[in-house]
């Protein structure tokens, strides 16, 4: 018991920082309001599971934390398992989306490149992605599994794309494209494991370390 309340009390410093979104006017519609308490659920399952381990969370640990009874889970969620498919989705939305924003854009592919690194950045270090990363291999179901496994590549493909395109006008210089972005992923979704907002290093810093580190080493010099 006492074990519980320890983890649950570091919890809640987590869940004092989750912002809460006030109503707008006119009020949210019932999807909205619906898809907010979802976030909600998503967020504390989220800190349970990287605070107390994915297996060890139990659906009663979450319903506490977000102060609701089990069986109002089963209004947003299926199981345990569903938490972490849904927090893929977000991830992939988000993803997707950035990466969508970036290639849409005028300039040259490794500048393109570098705007996805900003932007991922700031993905990977919502709590939602972090336990996304860090569970995103316990999955039980085969097809919930492949198809993370398959959103995962495409992913990957299209960053693949964009250095190979870099490659071809001449602003990245000549590379294996699939190294570099296994690489890449590797050190950017290691910064979920680590970084942390309240410490001394910022978002802008990191940001500047990375960009200098990872994408000076292929920017096409010539």
């Amino acid at each position: 018991m006492g074990n519980n309340i320890g983890w649950i009390n570091r919890i809640s410093k987590i869940g004092k920082k989750i912002k809460k979104v006030k109503l707008s006017k006119p009020a949210l519609n019932r999807e909205e309001k619906r898809q907010h308490k979802l976030d909600a659920i998503l967020r504390h399952g989220a800190a349970a599971f990287m605070a107390k381990g994915y297996y060890k969370t139990s659906l009663d640990d979450i319903a506490l934390l977000h102060n609701v009874t089990k069986p109002t889970l089963y209004y947003y969620i299926k199981n345990k398992e569903d938490i972490l498919i849904k927090c893929e989705h977000v991830a992939s939305m988000r993803i997707n989306g950035l990466l969508d924003n970036v290639t849409a854009t005028d300039e040259n592919a490794y500048h393109q490149l570098q705007n996805f690194i900003r932007g991922y950045v700031e993905i990977v270090t919502d709590d939602i992605i972090r336990c996304h990363i860090r569970h995103r291999g316990q999955r039980e179901d085969p097809i919930a599994r492949a198809s993370s496994l398959k959103m995962h590549r495409e992913i990957e493909h299209r960053v693949r794309e964009i250095i190979g395109r870099g490659i071809e006008d001449g602003s990245i210089r000549s590379c294996n494209s699939t190294i570099i972005t296994i690489l890449l992923f590797d050190a950017l979704n290691g910064i979920s494991a680590w970084y942390r907002d309240e410490g001394e290093l910022t978002r802008e810093d990191l940001v500047t370390q990375i960009l200098l580190i990872v994408t000076g080493g292929i920017k096409n010099k010539i």
